[in-house]
């Protein structure tokens, strides 16, 4: 069942389903976007961001971030990447998932989501379809907003089946991310993010992360995903995690397609939200899908 509330321009409209376990609030008059995960009695795991929180698009409009979870196109360019998503989507539902589809945006991409329960996880399809008149390189681009307070997990680790004597990982800084910054640490096999109040930061791994996890008041939320022996963005970054003094930010991409007009592209990911009694215990749940 999905239960809808309306408000003003201050609170979206949304509605509400459960999966299994999971309680999902969905946007309706803007996305796709999802805006709350609760998992049984826990927290809501996303952070709610007031719409002034925002990012300039040429057209002279803004993209609202809103908080949760949204799909972008990769590369980051702000004609494409920040084209604003304030059109109403439509929302399906049945026993066992959920679709959320928009029209195309300024930029001539289609996107949705589609949910649905995996076992004990949630299956999250991200797929974008391109309208463009003309061919256009991009990948599927899954980013979730946290709160700050807690601990970021960031894999580090390659394919294992190479030589020894050959690189065989990356880890992908941004221009204003400080490798002295105190709230970085280094485990054996990941980077830890402590989000807290200092400048933004932005750190991503390849090629086989696996997965990213953030732990927060004794709950940990991890998202897996699968990678491919392909062309990605950002360096090879198919994990990165972005912090600032109101979010953390959970990314994972795609490979990069080349789209032909009225093509499509789809990108996975598993999530669960699980209780979880210490940062070495989180730390080890993360990485062991390496």
């Amino acid at each position: 069942m999905a239960d809808t509330n309306s408000s003003g321009a201050d609170s979206p409209e949304v509605v509400h389903h459960r999966l299994g376990p999971y309680e999902l609030v969905v946007a309706t008059g803007f996305g796709p976007r999802l805006l709350g995960l609760k998992r049984d009695d826990s927290p809501d795991i996303f952070v709610a961001l007031s719409p002034e929180v925002s990012v300039d698009h040429p057209s002279g409009d803004v993209y609202r971030f809103w908080g949760g979870h949204r799909l972008w196109a990769s590369p980051e360019v702000p004609a494409v990447t920040y084209a604003p998503d304030n059109h109403g989507c439509v929302v399906t539902s049945d026993a066992g998932s959920i679709t959320v589809s928009a029209p195309a945006d300024l930029a001539g991409f289609e996107k949705s989501l589609h949910l649905s329960l995996d076992e004990e996880a949630l299956r999250v399809e991200h797929r974008l379809r391109w309208v463009g008149e003309h061919p256009f390189d991009a990948s599927p681009w899954a980013l979730t907003q946290l709160p700050p307070g807690g601990v970021a997990i960031l894999p580090v680790a390659g394919r294992g089946d190479g030589s020894p004597l050959q690189a065989d990982r990356s880890l992908v800084i941004w221009p204003y991310t400080h490798l002295d910054d105190q709230r970085i640490s280094w485990e054996e096999g990941s980077v830890l993010i402590d989000v807290g109040p200092g400048e933004p930061i932005k750190l991503g791994s390849g090629p086989t992360p696996g997965a990213v996890g953030y732990l927060k008041d004794g709950y940990l939320f991890s998202k897996r995903f699968d990678d491919a022996n392909d062309e990605y963005p950002d360096r090879g970054a198919v994990a990165q995690i972005y912090a600032n003094d109101i979010f953390c930010e959970l990314e994972s991409l795609g490979p990069l397609a080349r789209l032909e007009p009225g093509e499509g592209t789809s990108h996975v990911e598993f999530w669960e939200v699980t209780l979880c009694p210490d940062l070495n215990s989180a730390v080890a749940a993360v990485t062991k899908s390496q």
